[in-house]
């Protein structure tokens, strides 16, 4: 029981750690591509 209450306690911190590293990266491909998400028309 104790390993899946560990288990349980896993899963935000592997969220938050995956959605930091999606906004870092969003973040950095901005930098080097500014407006690449917005269509050019």
């Amino acid at each position: 029981m104790d390993s899946f209450v560990k288990f349980l306690s896993l899963g935000p911190v592997v969220l938050m750690v995956w959605l930091s590293f999606t906004a870092s990266l969003l973040i950095i491909a901005n930098n080097i591509y500014p407006d690449a998400l917005v269509p050019p028309f």
